[in-house]
């Protein structure tokens, strides 16, 4: 992943949270920017940051309910979670029937703010959810994406109504999802340097238990390491063995593993 874009996002994060409107007092908002930002790399399960987010989102001014998710391979939702029962169904109902203004803002990576449901060409964009969040009471739909490094990892969903209150604010939303992608896209970062570690420790292991088989039947049998070797890999294809299993069996078994014979 690009570090140079990596921190770009975490300077357009930073001048906004610098420049946030008197609606979201900075300094609760820093504490829940910097919480975002490093839980994902703290707890085990992402769904917690997932959480976190929308619990965040659901208190903004304006808004009326939140979700949020990760995108899906299939461009579909792989994983959500909401901030409040309204904020739940809409998410459930958007992975259902696979439609909504916050799919289609984690498929093109675009936010979509301030969508209005009743409007006819919301109703023709999306023919089933549409009616279903003007029912549950919410008339317009911001969808902001969880982006880091070119990449789309999901999107904030912030649900609202048409009220005396102020319309939801989308620059502070933009906050809160740009801290959530950075702590998502390092938690990933984090779990592929892991995974590559766990690969390259088997690798060597492997590789030190077959060394050990060689040179336990070149001592008993001897030969040089290199005919033990063929030996060796010549047992394993006739047992339809791993190579590293039947090394295992040379050299622990505590049974006493057959040597290979060489062959004549």
């Amino acid at each position: 992943m690009p570090v140079d874009g990596g921190l770009r996002e975490l300077d357009t994060t930073r001048h906004l949270v610098a420049d946030m409107t008197p609606t979201f007092d900075a300094y609760p908002a820093a504490a829940v920017v910097l919480d975002l930002t490093d839980v994902p790399v703290r707890e085990d399960d992402p769904v917690v940051a997932l959480q976190r987010l929308a619990d965040a989102a659901a208190r903004l001014p304006g808004g009326v309910a939140a979700g949020c998710g990760f995108a899906g391979c299939d461009g579909g939702i792989a994983q959500t979670a909401a901030g409040d029962e309204i904020g739940r169904r809409l998410e459930e109902a958007q992975s259902r029937l696979r439609e909504g203004p916050c799919l289609d803002s984690r498929r093109t990576g675009k936010p979509l703010a301030n969508v209005p449901m009743a409007h006819p060409h919301s109703r023709a964009r999306w023919p089933r959810f549409a009616p279903r969040a003007v029912d549950a009471g919410i008339t317009a739909v911001t969808a902001l994406p969880l982006r880091y490094g070119g990449r789309v990892l999901g999107s904030l969903d912030l649900y609202h109504r048409h009220s005396p209150r102020p319309r939801v604010d989308v620059r502070a939303g933009r906050i809160l999802a740009d801290a959530a992608a950075i702590g998502l896209a390092h938690r990933e970062l984090i779990d592929e340097h892991r995974e590559r570690e766990g690969q390259l420790q088997t690798a060597l292991d492997s590789r030190v238990i077959i060394e050990q088989a060689k040179g336990l039947m070149a001592e008993r049998l001897h030969c040089t390491v290199d005919d033990a070797f063929d030996l060796l890999r010549h047992d394993a294809r006739r047992r339809q063995m791993k190579l590293t299993d039947l090394a295992h069996s040379v050299v622990h078994d505590p049974n006493g593993e057959p040597i290979p014979l060489p062959r004549h």
